[in-house]
């Protein structure tokens, strides 16, 4: 059974997302707490990915859903949901985000932080991305059930890295 990771920035829609999916999910902010020691002043997990590798070792799910998963011991295949940083920012200013972390997130976005780690993990012929900018969660959630069901072949290229020239 190939195990894959539905990663990418904070409010790409990962969790909306895989709720609409016909899989069995592992949300790995479920485990944040245990797999931590703790979390930083600004109320952030400090993740421990070994411990958070050891928690799900036994677990029977093909499908793990959080901002690290891509980086999971044994995961085949990385789908990467993506956001145009100008969207995204408003989608974490929405959620209360300050402005040190709407910037750190966006920027992350902008030169594709996630989708580059992920291809360090599992090759390029393994990790794909969909743009969830104008598009409907259901739409992304039907593309990614199609695409695990192997019936379709997802192939979008996304570059946001030019609006970084529009923030500085």
């Amino acid at each position: 059974m190939q195990k894959y990771a539905l990663t990418g920035t904070p409010g790409t829609g990962k969790t909306s997302v895989s709720k609409l999916l016909n899989e069995k999910v592992i949300s790995l902010s479920n485990y944040y707490k245990k797999a931590s020691e703790g979390k930083t002043k600004d109320g952030e997990w400090l993740v421990d990915i070994g411990k958070l590798n050891q928690i799900l070792e036994t677990s029977n799910s093909n499908l793990f859903e959080g901002n690290f998963a891509h980086k999971l011991d044994n995961i085949d295949k990385i789908i990467v949901l993506r956001c145009d940083p100008n969207i995204l920012k408003k989608r974490l200013e929405e959620r209360g985000y300050n402005k040190e972390k709407v910037m750190e997130n966006i920027e992350a976005e902008a030169i594709g932080l996630i989708f580059s780690e992920s291809i360090d993990y599992v090759g390029k012929n393994n990790v794909i991305q969909l743009d969830t900018s104008n598009t409907d969660v259901e739409s992304i959630s039907n593309i990614i059930g199609k695409y695990l069901d192997g019936k379709i072949k997802v192939e979008e290229e996304i570059d946001y890295s030019e609006r970084i020239l529009d923030w500085y």
